[in-house]
């Protein structure tokens, strides 16, 4: 009875993705959208909202789903708007993973939307109407 009340428990965990310990957060998508009319409609009409990449563990669970993508930046959550780069879901912006400069101030009109770099890792400026994979959550 105890070996089949594991096997149970280890079950649900997988089917929820939490055998590693960590909560999949972040749902890769394998197709190419612009920021506004696409990834971001599409997220909030199939999931809840792009991905905010908040903590380290979020950020670690978009990496390791990274390599899936087929364009060299995917789209985040994050948006330039009102001289200050947010989370389009309302979380706070207490970590980040900016290239060593740090993040870009007062970018370009068309640079406004944040992007996760498949090759450095972190997190970079493109312009909104790119068409990239993106991250749901």
């Amino acid at each position: 009875m105890k070996m089949k009340t594991t096997l149970t428990v280890l079950l649900i965990l997988e089917l929820y993705g939490l055998s590693s310990g960590l909560i999949k957060q972040h749902v890769f998508v394998n197709q190419k959208k612009n920021w506004d009319s696409g990834a971001l409609e599409y997220c909030r009409k199939h999931y809840n909202d792009l991905a905010s990449l908040s903590s380290m563990n979020r950020m670690n669970s978009a990496l390791g789903q990274i390599p899936q993508a087929e364009t060299g930046y995917v789209w985040t959550g994050l948006r330039f708007l009102a001289g200050e780069w947010l989370w389009v879901s309302g979380e706070d912006l207490d970590f980040t993973a900016w290239s060593q400069t740090g993040p870009p101030q007062c970018p370009a009109r068309n640079l406004r939307c944040g992007a996760l770099d498949k090759q450095t890792r972190v997190w970079t400026h493109r312009d909104c109407e790119e068409k990239l994979n993106f991250f749901c959550q």
